[in-house]
C-alpha cells in the first residue's frame, strides 16, 4: 500500500504471476490508522520445553543451545 494509492494493495496469485492491484479500503479516499493490538504469546507448555530439551538440543551448537532449548522450567 502506498501514499499515492491508498486501500490498494499490489498482490500475485502465485510466483511467476502478473502484479494485481486490489483495494482493500471501503473508502478509498480515507483510511483511518489504527494501531495494531499488541498479542501477548502463551510460551511454551512444559511438555513441549522438555521436549525441545531431550530432542532437538543435542543438534544445536553450543552457542544456540540456551537460547534456543534451555532447560525446563518447573
Amino acid at each position: 500500500m502506498t501514499t499515492e494509492e491508498p486501500g490498494v494493495v499490489t498482490m500475485r496469485k502465485g510466483v511467476g504471476c502478473p502484479e494485481l492491484k486490489v483495494t482493500v479500503a471501503m473508502d478509498g479516499d480515507h483510511i483511518l490508522y489504527q494501531q495494531s493490538q499488541i498479542v501477548e504469546a502463551k510460551g511454551l507448555s512444559r511438555n513441549r520445553q522438555v521436549y525441545l530439551y531431550k530432542v532437538v538440543r543435542p543438534y544445536l551448537s553450543d552457542a544456540y543451545k540456551d537460547a534456543a532449548c534451555p532447560f525446563p522450567e518447573t
